[in-house]
């Protein structure tokens, strides 16, 4: 993580989904280390242990249980400054391959829920004058690839959603972007990084040679939280490590 300061961070109130996850822990503790508030949430409480915030229980999947913790945040913290719609789920498969109830999945955790949980914090920005939200995209909605169509799909839909959400939105104070994260050393790629050979395949494909790391992409997040991107909404920041351009 970078030693950049984003003082106006501190006492927000910040929600990140999916927070038991490698890019949500990293997340969360770069918005901790900021001064905010961070309430921080996964569809299993147990894989959110050691993580510095308030952690709650949220299957994204259900619009009213974002209602309900969009609401629950507000009423408890008296704002929802910032929401981080981190949440994600892929299962790589060949595209004749992937049935009905895993495209239902794939769309469910990774479009649906960044939907509905940026509906339920926008309703409050939008009445308390403002906020930010933050959507987790992939480089795989930018660029084709093998073995994730449904992914793949999902994250498009994302990165059109955030520029969507930013133009409706952002006259009524709430900024919208996405990050679209590369190959990132997290548990949903340990496919790749977890056997030495495929690791060294793939790593040389990429402009930069290697992986990214969780913290990195936090650090993009505190960027797009903060004022020092006060004047950037609708856009889809890429920290891919230039892969996206091969």
């Amino acid at each position: 993580m970078s030693n950049m300061i984003y003082a106006d961070l501190a006492g927000k109130v910040a929600v990140v989904t999916g927070a038991g996850g490698g890019i949500g822990r990293a997340v969360a503790a770069a918005l901790r280390a900021q001064g905010a508030i961070v309430v921080a949430t996964d569809r299993d409480a147990g894989a959110m242990s050691g993580v510095d915030a308030d952690c709650r229980e949220l299957d994204v999947t259900q619009a009213k249980a974002a209602r309900a913790l969009a609401a629950a945040v507000a009423s408890q913290y008296g704002a929802v400054d910032i929401w981080i719609n981190n949440a994600g789920f892929m299962a790589r498969a060949p595209a004749l391959d992937i049935d009905e109830a895993a495209w239902q999945r794939t769309m469910d955790i990774n479009l649906k829920g960044t939907f509905f949980g940026a509906q339920a914090a926008a309703r409050h920005m939008i009445a308390q004058g403002g906020g930010v939200i933050i959507n987790l995209s992939s480089y795989a909605g930018v660029k084709p690839r093998p073995n994730c169509a449904d992914y793949a799909a999902a994250k498009a839909g994302v990165a059109h959603l955030t520029q969507c959400l930013a133009l409706e939105w952002s006259p009524k104070g709430v900024r919208v972007n996405a990050i679209a994260p590369g190959f990132i050393e997290t548990p949903m790629s340990s496919w790749m990084h977890g056997d030495a050979g495929t690791y060294a395949e793939y790593v040389e494909r990429l402009p930069a040679r290697r992986m990214g790391q969780p913290a990195e992409i936090a650090d993009a997040a505190l960027y797009l939280a903060s004022q020092a991107s006060s004047y950037v909404t609708g856009h889809v920041l890429l920290v891919d490590g230039g892969v996206s351009k091969t």
